[in-house]
């Protein structure tokens, strides 16, 4: 079977699953909308799982997790200290801004003469 075939048959399988979920009339209750959606969610993955795309998939977040493993992460002290560092700069900015505002709005009231 062509890769795209397997593609978009595991797509049309999952969009008819969300459709008997929806379409599926609640007198029946709700078991049946259920298990018709679990069902063609499990045919469409098992249908994706036999594509080249999903092999490709594995192997990319294989290839990432190796990748994880090779980021040095940074100590709790030096976490807590950038965070402090970045929260005393956000609290002089927001001053900062405050200040700036105050300022606009004192030469808006000047320039239209007082008013408010």
């Amino acid at each position: 079977m062509s890769e795209k075939v397997k593609l978009y048959s595991a797509a049309i399988l999952a969009a008819l699953g969300v459709f008997a979920y929806f379409l599926i009339p609640l007198h029946l209750g709700t078991l049946y909308p259920s298990l018709a959606l679990i069902l063609a969610l499990a045919l469409a993955l098992l249908v994706f799982a036999t594509s080249a795309a999903a092999k490709a998939l594995v192997v990319f977040f294989r290839e990432a997790y190796v990748e994880l493993l090779k980021v040095v992460w940074p100590s709790r002290k030096e976490v807590l200290r950038s965070t402090g560092v970045i929260l005393a700069l956000i609290i002089v900015i927001a001053i900062f801004l405050w200040l700036v505002d105050i300022a606009l709005l004192a030469i808006v009231r000047f320039a239209l003469g007082g008013v408010g």
